[in-house]
Order: C-alpha cells, then structure tokens, then sequence
C-alpha cells in the first residue's frame, strides 16, 4: 500500500517535471504555410511553454532546466529555422551561465529542490529523494551543456567559444572512470521512457560521443577512449535497446565509420530497417523491450498500439541518413518513404482541435500537453533529420 501510494505521488510530481510543449491552434498559421513555418511556430511555442514551467524554473534556479524531451531538441533545431527567435538566445545565455558558474551552482535535483517540488504539488518532502538525484542530474546536464553549445558553435561552422569549451571541461570532469558505467556518465532514472530509463546513460553517453566528435580538440584521448569503449560494448549486448543502438549508430556515422567495425554497424542499420512500417516510420515501442511498458502518467502511448510515432521515425531516419554508407540502394527507397513520413507529419503536427484554448494565459493556466510529449520532441529529431537528408549532410557536420 505504502509503495502504491510512492509510486502515485511520483507520478503526480512527474507531471508537474515533464509539463511539456504545447499546442498552436492551427487557424493562428498563415495560409498553407511552409514546412518550416509550421515547425518554427510549433517548436517556439513549446519552447515558451516549458520556460514558464513552475517546476522546471526551481529546478534551474530561476530558469526551466534542461529537459531531454523539450529544451534539447528545441535547442539543437532553432539554429535551422527561419528568423531569429529571443527566447533561444535566453536560453544559451541560462546554460552559459550555468556552464561558467559550474563549480557554484547547485544540481537540478539537489535535496533543497526536490523538497521545493515536492511541496509545489502538496507531497511528502522526501518523496522524490532515491528517484530523483542531484549526480545523476549533474550527469545529465554536463552532456546536455556541452551537445547544444557544441552544436550551436558548429552550425555557425566557428571554433568553440569560451562557453562551449568549458562545458567540455566540465562534460569530461563529469565522465566516470571506474564502476560498471565506467565511460558513461551518471543519468537521472525517473521512469520516463525512453530518455529516463535502464540504459539511457549510454544514449547520453552517445550524445557526448557526437559531440566529441565535433570538436576532438577538447576531447582528451584516454576519455574518449574510454567512452568509445562503453559504446562499443554496448553496441553488442542484448540487453541493450534498439533506440539506444540507434545513437551509437549516429556516432559512429559522426566519426566516419571509425567507431563500430563495419558488421556491426550495417547490423544495427538493417535491424533498424527491418521494424521500418508499410506507412514510412517507426514506432518507439518496437525500438526496445517495453511491448508492456506501464511507464507513468506522462507515457507516451501506454495504451496505444504500435503505430508510426514522431519520435522513433525522427531519430532512426536521423541515424539511417548519417549513416548511408551502409545502406543499400534498395534500403536507400526504405530511408526515402522515412523522410515522405516526415513531410507529411511536419506539414500538419496540430490536432484537429486544441486542448486547451487558454494557451497565453501565464503561468496560472498551462495548456495540457501530458500526451504530446514524445511527439513534440518528435516533430524536432524529425526536422533535423529532414534538413540532413534534404541537404545530404548534417547541419552541424563538414562531412
């Protein structure tokens, strides 16, 4: 009784974490906007909606922290959309901040915090504490740091900025040297699939691996190599998710190949390819073992069939894209109905009718966004990976 009475509290509380991108009435756009439009319009949009998030902006101190599902792909797509956007700029300057004043301030999930959102919602003080935790949030932070600010100095195609090469000072202070995870970096384990679970700290240690990638020259070797040598391990074990092999795939396709031995990699690519559906995309639910997942409150599709989703069909055609080299030309047809999946989703990513009409209402009245998180951060993986196939290269990348 007492663990279900846990368990419905950190549910309650993980609404209140991963209250997420909303929704734009569709009759807001011009007529028969561009693709581009229609993403920038929803990306902002959700990017302003977690920015007023109550618990978010205590865990950040004042500003929304760092989500997985929200800030990061927001983050790693605005430099690709049309215009400029102010609140992207306030976003850099909060993780600058943060990166320069790192030996000062405080994890997201310090003790103090989690009793703070704790209280937000009317729980018990500690009943966050043991799922939530301030090293596994400074983890995740480091690698979130250095990804976007790497991204941003390389989409401009600029050598790393003072903030961008301590973020990598702090990401590889951050990396584990010894233990089971050695190579990885500690993650937050908060039952949100499939960024907060079992073996996401080896997708983030896949994001640091792409980021490295970018800029080796603050990337000492023995880290690297330590890292490389977890992802090359994992790549290899079944016990290992799909979704997750996907990331190491896209790193390995950042370093040109040099990470995986060649089998390995076309075996990851053709297994990817082989969960492809007839319609184009890819559903997250078959990327891993969670045919029964329960997951939380905020779940992406407890209840749902496996049906093509934003976010499976955005990361794996990402992946595939970067990594064509092992593709054949008759999978090269498979990654060409990926991208027609995604034209045809970004062209129109609201639903029929909002559900909630009070979408500027402040802080008091956050539209409801429980069950479009995954397609939201869909919508963004998606972009990216539609301007790398549309471009033949990454945004990002010199090859």
């Amino acid at each position: 009784m007492a663990n279900r009475h846990r368990d419905s509290l950190v549910r309650l509380l993980s609404l209140a974490i991963v209250s997420f991108i909303g929704i734009v009435p569709f009759s807001a756009l011009a007529d028969d906007p561009s693709i581009d439009e229609v993403l920038s319009r929803y990306a902002r949009y959700g990017a302003d909606v977690w920015a007023r998030n109550p618990s978010a902006k205590l865990t950040g101190e004042g500003q929304a922290c760092i989500s997985c599902h929200t800030s990061l792909p927001y983050a790693l797509v605005e430099p690709i959309l049309p215009g400029n956007y102010a609140a992207y700029d306030d976003l850099i300057a909060n993780i600058s901040n943060r990166v320069l004043t790192w030996a000062d301030n405080t994890p997201w999930y310090s003790e103090r915090k989690l009793e703070g959102m704790a209280k937000h919602v009317g729980a018990p003080p500690d009943v966050l504490k043991g799922t939530l935790s301030g090293p596994g949030s400074r983890g995740v932070e480091s690698v979130f740091n250095a990804v976007i600010l790497g991204m941003r100095d390389a989409y401009a195609g600029v050598d790393a900025r003072e903030d961008t090469s301590r973020a990598f000072r702090n990401m590889w202070a951050e990396q584990l040297k010894s233990g089971v995870a050695v190579g990885r970096w500690d993650w937050i384990q908060a039952n949100l699939l499939p960024w907060e679970v079992t073996d996401s700290d080896i997708w983030g240690a896949s994001l640091a691996c792409v980021a490295a990638g970018m800029y080796p020259e603050l990337s000492p070797q023995a880290d690297v190599q330590l890292l490389q040598d977890s992802l090359k391990q994992a790549s290899a074990s079944d016990e290992v998710s799909l979704h997750v092999k996907s990331a190491i795939l896209w790193c390995d396709a950042e370093l040109g190949g040099q990470l995986l031995d060649r089998y390995v990699a076309a075996n990851i690519a053709t297994d990817l390819l082989e969960l492809q559906h007839e319609d184009g995309g890819w559903a997250l639910r078959e990327l891993g073992p969670w045919a029964n997942w329960e997951g939380s409150d905020a779940d992406c599709c407890a209840q749902r069939e496996n049906r093509s989703d934003a976010y499976a069909t955005g990361f794996v055609t990402l992946t595939l894209t970067r990594s064509q080299p092992l593709i054949s030309t008759e999978q090269t047809e498979q990654l060409n109905n990926a991208v027609a999946w995604i034209d045809r989703q970004l062209a129109n990513p609201y639903p029929a009718e909002p559900r909630n009409n009070r979408m500027n209402s402040g802080e008091g009245g956050l539209p409801e966004f429980r069950h479009n998180l995954y397609t939201n951060a869909g919508h963004m993986w998606a972009y990216i990976a539609r301007t790398a196939h549309k471009n033949q290269r990454a945004p990002w990348a010199t090859n």
